[in-house]
């Protein structure tokens, strides 16, 4: 029967290792038929199988199975289901039964003390991983290179760095994995200084380096900013270290630049990583897209899409999610909806991209449908779904409805208000014009008002014409930002309107002591792939100039019945035409016919004078204007606005 068993064994472990699970486990349940003694080998060989494929419940319920008919699971069984419960992210549970494995008197091994030690590491749980370190110590164990490493990974990404130094120390046959664990710590604390010492050491060491030293090394200089040495290392690795730079070689670049603002570098190091043939995965795009985030992206996002398309990475969710978002967010909302359409599988993301989308593009009644099909679906809404459904509802003017859906945050869901709720609450009622309720509101909310919640007070002062509520806005707004040059221009205006001109004198100085930092209002427009830069003032674009000073008396002056004129920007008078008008005048006379789509992105809120323009310009030309400013997007066609005059 023992050789019949060892057979059996080696076609079960076979199935297993093609990843035919459902045929091992049918031999399996045929050998228990045919009365073929069981020992603990077979049990583990399918246990082990299920843990690698993430199966972690079926791999407990034999192990369950396994004890029930009196075999004893060994240090074998025990480790496989530490590791595979802790390799699929089920980390506490893999704790759990190290555990339970030592109340049993089952001794581990290395293996065991490695998994174990890892999901330590996984949970940043300083003292559970000191706790194992205790067993290895008492195992002896703590020689072994596998158990050394986690301990010092451990420790690194606990923030014990001393502790992890000693560990490192101790190892007296370091492997690659030593190197780059104690490196990434040293990274990942940010002393760069010594990360960079220790590779020089391992370079002289007989440990070769590998792509993770350097990549590991290039990531942690691009997260401090220092963009020179990533650069230098990045170069350095091919030709000093002979290594080969990977996907993820690239991806520390395009992310680090990301991170520190440099989105042109980003695209500009993904467009160099494709041309040396490199292929970008999953993580690249995820990286990529949100440089392109923006409206004068649009081309930009579509050949990042292209890169997906041929990569067959659009099934994936995350980039599907992201590819929502960000069509939404360069103004191709038909695109988001294109690929939400198509897409087989959809998770709480993917709809909240969607319904987001379409309240920036002012489509509120979308986006309430939207969200009335994803109840069917019975998809729980998190925090971010109900942010987007209030400022929906303040779109349409649905305040009881609005009401309603913050309420229920809480009472029905369970979730606990954040400023972005309370924010869009304040919009919901200014938006209505009941300011005396959103005042209210403020007062009552359990936490801290932040300048958003006091932006969006001020807008509805703003636009509903009271003055009282608008100073007190801007003061507090002032108090939060003191610093900030745009708040003190707006509440200099408030004090002027409201006749306290001797606290607007004060906001006078204050502005000229500031006077170096004071933002010029600047627009970008991407026409036949080249983007063009506008700044306010700019006295030599004669052409531009008088075009616009043509177009200046054509259109209709501002409706003086309501309204405060409180600008982000100098008046014209002041600081010169604005920067918009000349993006205007630009893609009009530039170019022998009127293009169809104008896309323009600004650093500051648009005045009511260039939103007025830009509606008088898409009825007049045929053409519709996408223009991205500080508050929002706004979409010009056939003399309309997609904000409705509320931003």
């Amino acid at each position: 029967m023992r050789g019949i068993g060892v057979t059996w064994n080696a076609i079960i472990s076979g199935y297993c290792q093609k990843g035919e699970n459902e045929e091992a486990h049918r031999l399996f349940d045929a050998m228990l038929e045919e009365g073929v003694e069981l020992g603990s080998v077979t049990w583990n060989i399918l246990i082990a199988s299920y843990n690698q494929l993430g199966r972690c419940d079926v791999a407990m319920e034999l192990m369950k199975k396994m004890e029930s008919i009196g075999i004893i699971p060994d240090v074998f069984t025990w480790t496989s289901m530490i590791s595979g419960f802790a390799h699929n992210n089920k980390i506490r549970q893999a704790l759990d039964l190290f555990k339970d494995m030592l109340q049993e008197g089952v001794t581990p091994n290395g293996v065991t003390i490695t998994s174990a030690i890892s999901a330590c590491a996984s949970l940043k749980s300083l003292d559970k991983g000191m706790e194992i370190h205790s067993v290895a110590v008492t195992m002896g164990l703590v020689n072994d290179v596998l158990v050394g490493n986690s301990l010092v990974d451990m420790y690194s990404k606990c923030g014990e760095l001393e502790a992890a130094w000693k560990v490192f120390d101790m190892i007296m046959e370091k492997d690659v994995y030593t190197w780059n664990s104690m490196i990434g710590g040293y990274c990942q604390a940010g002393y760069y200084g010594k990360a960079h010492q220790l590779l020089l050491k391992m370079q002289e060491s007989r440990v070769p380096t590998n792509v993770v030293t350097w990549n590991v090394m290039i990531s942690g200089y691009m997260q401090n900013g220092d963009e020179d040495q990533a650069m230098d290392l990045f170069q350095k690795m091919e030709k000093d270290g002979k290594v080969k730079r990977n996907t993820a070689s690239w991806n520390a670049l395009i992310a680090g630049y990301l991170q520190i603002g440099e989105k042109n570098k980003a695209l500009g190091i993904f467009r160099q990583m494709q041309s040396c043939c490199v292929i970008p995965n999953s993580v690249t795009i995820l990286s990529v897209l949100p440089a392109c985030a923006n409206l004068v992206a649009g081309k930009k996002v579509k050949e990042i899409h292209g890169c997906v398309f041929r990569r067959n990475l659009e099934t994936q969710l995350p980039i599907a999610n992201s590819l929502i978002d960000i069509y939404a967010r360069s103004g191709n909302i038909l695109y988001s909806r294109t690929i939400f359409d198509r897409m087989s599988s959809k998770d709480i993301i993917t709809w909240n991209s969607l319904i987001g989308g379409y309240v920036s593009h002012g489509h509120a009644d979308t986006a309430l449908d939207l969200f009335n099909q994803m109840k069917k679906f019975e998809l729980r809404p998190n925090r971010g779904t109900f942010a987007n459904i209030i400022s929906a509802y303040s779109i349409v003017g649905m305040v009881d409805e609005g009401e309603k859906a913050f309420s229920s945050i809480t009472e029905e869901y369970q979730i606990i208000p954040g400023l972005e709720h309370y924010s869009a609450m304040v919009y919901l009622y200014g938006r209505a014009g009941r300011l005396a309720d959103a005042m209210e509101f403020i007062e009552e909310m359990p936490i801290e008002p932040d300048s958003s919640i006091w932006a969006a007070l001020l807008t509805a002062c703003r636009i509903h014409g009271n003055i009282g509520l608008a100073v007190h806005a801007g003061e507090n707004l002032l108090d939060l930002e003191p610093g900030n040059f745009l708040i003190q221009r707006l509440i200099f205006q408030a004090y002027a309107l409201c006749g306290k001109f001797e606290d607007a004198s004060k906001m006078t100085k204050l502005e000229k002591e500031n006077a170096s930092i004071k933002s010029l209002g600047q627009c970008w427009i991407e026409v036949k792939n080249t983007v063009h830069t506008f700044l306010a003032g700019d006295r030599s674009l004669d052409v531009l100039y008088t075009w616009i000073q043509r177009i200046k008396g054509e259109v209709k002056g501002p409706d003086t019945q309501y309204g405060l004129c409180i600008e982000e920007e100098e008046r014209e008078e002041i600081g010169g035409v604005h920067s918009e008008k000349f993006a205007f005048a630009f893609a009009l006379i530039g170019y022998p016919s009127a293009p169809k789509v104008i896309r323009i992105v600004k650093n500051l809120r648009m005045c009511g004078d260039c939103h007025r323009t830009a509606k008088y310009i898409s009825m007049t030309y045929g053409c519709e204007i996408y223009l991205n400013d500080s508050k929002c997007l706004h979409h010009f066609k056939n003399g309309h606005c997609s904000c409705k005059d509320y931003w």
